[in-house]
């Protein structure tokens, strides 16, 4: 619901999805940290695939980047699906690389 929500709240899908993806990948990061630090492989089994997951929606990214690809069909330029991909791609690799050290300082080992 919360990504469906952000890619009907902005005017270009894309952007929603984008947004979606990006804060579902920060949760994950965060989420990971806490698995790691508290020892609890519950959250890691239930919140990764299952909330980040949903919200991050990987076949939402490739079907607007083929709908992207193929402008007969859909009226939108050729190489805004790649762009988008790559975006996605980039993006959520340095929001990993900027939640992971963030996490790790403000979620406490267990003792």
């Amino acid at each position: 619901m919360l990504r469906w929500s952000l890619a009907t709240s902005l005017d270009e899908n894309r952007a929603g999805t984008l947004i979606a993806n990006l804060l579902g990948v920060a949760a994950a990061a965060f989420f990971l940290v806490f698995a790691e630090r508290r020892g609890n492989d519950a959250v890691r089994h239930f919140l990764l695939p299952g909330f980040c997951g949903g919200l991050t929606t990987f076949s939402t990214v490739m079907l607007l980047s083929l709908q992207s690809m193929n402008p007969p069909s859909f009226q939108i330029p050729m190489g805004i699906g790649a762009q988008y991909l790559f975006e996605t791609v980039v993006l959520s690799a340095l929001t990993i690389a900027i939640c992971i050290p963030i996490a790790r300082k403000v979620i406490p080992v267990k003792k």
